[in-house]
Order: C-alpha cells, then sequence, then structure tokens
C-alpha cells in the first residue's frame, strides 16, 4: 500500500538537507586544501624562487669548471714544453763541451805530449817548450794554463808562474791517478791554486792530464791543461737558455765545475751523496723530467746526462715553481674569479630578487613580512 504523499515529501526534504550539508562540507574541506596548498607554494617560491632566479652562478660555475678543466689540460702541457726545453738544451750543452774539449784533446796528443816527453827525458829544451805553449794559446784560446811535471810531480815547465816551492806530489791532480791505474788520459776538476803562483788564480777549472811514457811504457810524467771557466760560461751564455734555466758541469765525481747564472759559492765542491746523483750511479744514462735539484734537493723540471767521450755530466733544470709560475697564476685568478661571481650571484638572488618575488606574493613595495632570515 503506498505511502502517504506527505510521508514522501518529508523523507525528501530531509535527503535534500543532508546533500546540501555534505555538499558545504566538501567545498569547505577544498578550500581548506588550496588555500593549503596555496600557503605552501608561496613559502617555497619565498624561500628557493630567488636563488632559481640567479642563473649567473650557475653559468658562471658551469664555464669556470671547463675553464678549470682546460688549465690542468695547461698545465701538463706546461710541464712537458719545459721539459723537453731542458733535455733538448742538456743535450746541445754536451755537444758544445764535447766540441770544446776534442781540438784540446787532439792538441794534446799531438803536440804536448811529444815535446813534454823530450823535456822530461833531457831531449828537449824549456826553451822549445815555451814555443809549443806559445802555439797553444794561439790555436786554443779556452785554455788557461799548461803544466808539464816529471814522474814524482816535480813541475819541469809552465805556461803560467808555477808554485814555489814544489807542492806536495800527492796534492797534484791527476799524478797518483795516471802513475797508479795506468790512465792515459783523465778529465776531471781541480783547483788551480795546487799548482798556480799567482793567488788570483785560485779558482777551480776543468782540467785535462795525460800521461807522458817512455818506449818501454813506464810512467815518466804527465802534461796538465787548465780550462777557464770563463770560456765555458761564454759559450752556455750564447745558447737559447729557457728563462730560469739553471746550466751546471760536474765531473766524474759529481764534483761542480760550472754553476751558470754565474754563482762560485757551491764552486769544487762535491754532491755524490745528493739523490739525484745515487739515481744516476744506479742508472748510468739520461735522467730527464722531475728530478731533485743537485745541489738543494728542491725540486726541479730537469735533465741530467753525461757528455760522450769524457767523465764529465751536464745537468740543466728549472725549478718547477718558476716553469709553472703562469699557470699558477692563471689558477689563482679562475678561482678567484669563480669565488666573486658566485658571491655575488648568490647576493643578488637573495636580495634583489627576492624583493621582486615578495612583490609578485602581494607584499607590495613596503615589503610587508620581509626581513632577513624571512625564508631567504
Amino acid at each position: 500500500m503506498p505511502l502517504p504523499p506527505v510521508h514522501s515529501k518529508h523523507h525528501w526534504i530531509q535527503a535534500e538537507i543532508a546533500l546540501l550539508f555534505l555538499l558545504q562540507c566538501n567545498i569547505n574541506g577544498a578550500r581548506q586544501v588550496v588555500k593549503a596548498v596555496t600557503s605552501a607554494v608561496r613559502r617555497a617560491g619565498r624561500r628557493w624562487l630567488p636563488l632559481l632566479l640567479a642563473p649567473p652562478a650557475l653559468v658562471a660555475v658551469l664555464f669556470n669548471a671547463w675553464d678549470f678543466v682546460s688549465l690542468w689540460i695547461d698545465h701538463d702541457r706546461a710541464y712537458e714544453e719545459t721539459q723537453v726545453q731542458v733535455q733538448t738544451l742538456a743535450r746541445e750543452v754536451s755537444r758544445t763541451l764535447t766540441s770544446t774539449l776534442q781540438p784540446v784533446e787532439i792538441h794534446l796528443t799531438d803536440h804536448l805530449v811529444p815535446a813534454a816527453s823530450r823535456l822530461v827525458t833531457g831531449r828537449g829544451s824549456p826553451k822549445q817548450m815555451q814555443e809549443v805553449f806559445k802555439l797553444t794559446r794561439q790555436r786554443l784560446p779556452q785554455v788557461a794554463a799548461v803544466m808539464v811535471f816529471d814522474n814524482v810531480g816535480r813541475l819541469a815547465a809552465a805556461s803560467v808562474p808555477g808554485v814555489r816551492p814544489e807542492p806536495d806530489p800527492r796534492n797534484i791532480p791527476g799524478i797518483a791517478q795516471h802513475r797508479d791505474a795506468g790512465d792515459d788520459l783523465a778529465v776531471f776538476v781541480g783547483d788551480a791554486a795546487l799548482v798556480l803562483a799567482d793567488p788570483k788564480g785560485s779558482r777551480w777549472r776543468l782540467h785535462m792530464t795525460q800521461a807522458l811514457r817512455n818506449a818501454e811504457g813506464d810512467f815518466i810524467g804527465m802534461v796538465m791543461v787548465q780550462l777557464d771557466t770563463e770560456s765555458i760560461f761564454a759559450i752556455i751564455g750564447e745558447m737559447n737558455i729557457v728563462t730560469g734555466a739553471a746550466v751546471r758541469i760536474f765531473d766524474g765525481s759529481a764534483r761542480l765545475l760550472v754553476n751558470h747564472p754565474r754563482d762560485f759559492t757551491v764552486i769544487g765542491r762535491a754532491f755524490s751523496q745528493t739523490r739525484l746523483f745515487k739515481t744516476w750511479q744506479e742508472v748510468r744514462h739520461e735522467l730527464v723530467g722531475r728530478l731533485p735539484d743537485p745541489t738543494d734537493n728542491s725540486p726541479e723540471i730537469a735533465a741530467l746526462r753525461g757528455i760522450e767521450r769524457y767523465p764529465l755530466l751536464v745537468s740543466v733544470g728549472v725549478a718547477e715553481d718558476l716553469a709553472l709560475a703562469e699557470w699558477w697564476r692563471e689558477l689563482a685568478i679562475l678561482l678567484l674569479t669563480i669565488v666573486v661571481f658566485v658571491t655575488a650571484s648568490s647576493w643578488a638572488g637573495r636580495r634583489q630578487l627576492a624583493k621582486w618575488v615578495l612583490h609578485l606574493n602581494g607584499k607590495g613595495e613596503e615589503e610587508k613580512g620581509f626581513a632577513d632570515g624571512d625564508g631567504i
């Protein structure tokens, strides 16, 4: 049996009221959600948008990162270029020194030894020996002095005044070496003061000596030729030397003869106990690369090699800091640029752009609600 109309109408009204109530609740909830989302977006924008709107900082980092990688490539290139330069210069010095010593050796063998042998055996005269000395000075301007000793080390003749009274033969370089070891030719560094009468001549020189022997092969004396280091400095000075490079010449016992640019403070000192020469004694071939300075063990980009035919060593090196000085300068400029650019861009993003963002958010020109640390 159907319900009365009044009852049916009453139920529909209740249903509509309930539906409207639920709809109102949903609308209010949606408004709250939208309001919460909007507030969160605004807070995020106020905090992060200024930094996102500061692309110069990002661009600076990216471009300077590329420059930084390129700079490291330049570092390797600068190191390799310096290494090639010092190696080339060391070989050039070696060839030049060999070409300087060879004429002396030839003249020593062809002219000085025969004349000195006749003198010490009594078959020649001091006057004839002086003529040979004169010829030597004419042909070989790099020769500073020539001396002839007998088998016990007494001075028989000299192109310059010798020491008086006679020095102890045991102090004369080469005498014992030729007499005991049987060497016919020796090249080494010696102190000119041991044989020269003039105190002004007291300086370390390159000595080339050759033994005098009779027909039976017995040791009868020695000829000593002293090479002036000034001629060697002049030869090195004419070369195309790398800026800041040090050129050093050592004898077989690692005693320093030449230190270019002119530095006489360590001339004559032996450096056989340094790391560099200990390594040389082990390998006995050309050393190139990052090597310790033979005089003070500081790091160098250097080359160390022997001289063909003669017991001499040539070292050419450039201090590592000096060789890479330009690279260090560019690195410092690059790092300073990165720091300044990023700092300035970040400051602009956190301050000037922040004002614009807050203005968009309805803060107005008064910047209400904006203060140091307010979300930025």
